[in-house]
This record gives structure tokens, C-alpha cells and sequence, in this order.
């Protein structure tokens, strides 16, 4: 169902319907949790303007694309014993491929409480065993919903990463994302990442996920005075690397350098 353009709009949910279904069956296994998919509930209609309605086709596909992902990370098998991102990143990627979502729909709660708990409602509570609410509500870090949003931030294939190097983690992910002035900004998002690989490549001397946690502190102290969307992409990515070293010897004490 790959479109050129985002103009589907998806069915929302309301907040406190989504609350009561998350409560209700909070004690069903999966599989009988995969047997109330549908397409469809009495409660959930898309905007009414905007775009075009996603119809039902539209969503059996997408249902299709997440349960494959699904089932090629593992699933049923816990997914303590195979990584969160075993999934994570291609249905993101997947996700952002395929629903042709309006962008602004994207942002809204009740459209991925229906996705998460009317289209797949296995899946949630298969990748978060522990069921929060907030995993399962379609709030930021719902079990789609952020998947869809790092896609979109970081250029759709959540896989990829240069020779050498790794695709981000879950915590450099957070890093970025949970911070709307970094991950809600597409540039800065894939700038960083972009920095963090060439750092990896030249010889990061610390973990990774600190290394991130620290530039990411120091750009967000520097945007509070520096106009950075201001900036040419060369210059932007010269601020970035002297970040870098510097984060990298605040934590290590060794240099790295980028010649």
C-alpha cells in the first residue's frame, strides 16, 4: 500500500475508550488478543477533514505489515530474548512506508490507541509484557507511535547505518526523540545522528549511549543562544563535531579527532 504522498487519515479512538479497553483486558494472553483485531469500532472515526479516510483495505494492510514484523522478530517468543529492536526499527521503517498518514494525524493520541489496541492488540502487550498504559494509549511513547516518529525523523530506514557503524539503540533514540527541540526538528535529528557516526568511525572512546546522552545535553545548552537553523549544513556539522570531541573528552579524557 506504498503512496507517494501522506493523505490518509486513521481512525481515532477516544482517550477514555482506549482506557477502558486497556483495562478490560488487561489479563488476556495474546493470542486471545489477536482474535478481537478488527478493523473497525463503534467509537473511532477519522478527522473529518484533512485528507482521505483510510479504508479498510488500507488498514488490513497495515495489520498485515506490523504482524509480519512482528512475527519476523519472533513473536510469540518474549521479547526479552530477542531485543526490543528486533522490532522496533523495521516497523518504524515499515510503518512509515506504508500508511500514507497526514502528518498532523500522526501526531494525534487517539490514532494510534485505535492502530494499537483495535488493529493489532497483541502486539502492545507482546512488545511491552508489562502492559503500561502509556505503551498501549497512543500517547508519545506508545508501541507504534514512537516507532513511526523516529522513521520520520531519521529518513525512513531505521536499519541502515554506514560500514563500520551500528543503526541508533533505544537509548540514543530517547535521547534524541524525547527532546522535541532535537527529534522534532528532521535536520537536527539526522545531524546528530550523522555525528555520532562519524564520531564511531573516528574512534569513540566511550559507550555510545553516553556518548549521546552527552552532546545531546550540550547542543540543547548552545540552541538556547545560537540561531543553528540559521546555519549551512557544513557549518551546522562543524558545531556538531567540536561537540563531539569535546563530549568525548569530557567523558573519556581522550581526544578524537575527525581529519
Amino acid at each position: 500500500m506504498t503512496q507517494a504522498m501522506p493523505n490518509l487519515l486513521y481512525p481515532r479512538l477516544a482517550e477514555g475508550v482506549a482506557g477502558r479497553i486497556v483495562r478490560e483486558r488487561a489479563e488476556l494472553p495474546l493470542d486471545e488478543l489477536a482474535a478481537l483485531a478488527a478493523t473497525s469500532h463503534p467509537d473511532a472515526a477519522p478527522a473529518a477533514t484533512g485528507g482521505h479516510p483510510a479504508d479498510e483495505s488500507a488498514l488490513e494492510s497495515i495489520q498485515l505489515e506490523i504482524r509480519a514484523v512482528a512475527k519476523e522478530a519472533g513473536y510469540p517468543t518474549p521479547i526479552a530474548k530477542l531485543g526490543g529492536q528486533s522490532f522496533d526499527r523495521p516497523c518504524g521503517t515499515r510503518l512509515f512506508r506504508e500508511m500514507a498518514i497526514v502528518t498532523a494525524d500522526a501526531a494525534e493520541e487517539g490514532v494510534w490507541s485505535f492502530l494499537t489496541l483495535i488493529l493489532v492488540p497483541e502486539i502492545g502487550p507482546w512488545r511491552f509484557p508489562d502492559r503500561a498504559e502509556h505503551r498501549l494509549m497512543g500517547k508519545p511513547r506508545n508501541v507504534l507511535r514512537r516507532t513511526w516518529w523516529r522513521a520520520w525523523a531519521f529518513g525512513g530506514d531505521l536499519d541502515v547505518a554506514p560500514e563500520g557503524c551500528r543503526p541508533l539503540g533505544e537509548d540514543e533514540f530517547v535521547q534524541i526523540m524525547e527532546r522535541p527541540s532535537l527529534g522534532g526538528n528532521q535536520r537536527t535529528a539526522r545531524a546528530i545522528r550523522d555525528t555520532v557516526w562519524r564520531a564511531e568511525s573516528a574512534g569513540l572512546s566511550v559507550a555510545r549511549s553516553e556518548f549521546v546522552r552527552e552532546i545531546t545535553r550540550r547542543l540543547r545548552a548552545i540552541k538556547s543562544h545560537t540561531a543553528l537553523d540559521a546555519m549551512t549544513d557544513s557549518e551546522f556539522a562543524d558545531v556538531l563535531n567540536q561537540l563531539a570531541v569535546d563530549s568525548n573528552s569530557a567523558l573519556s579524557g581522550s581526544p578524537i579527532s575527525f581529519e
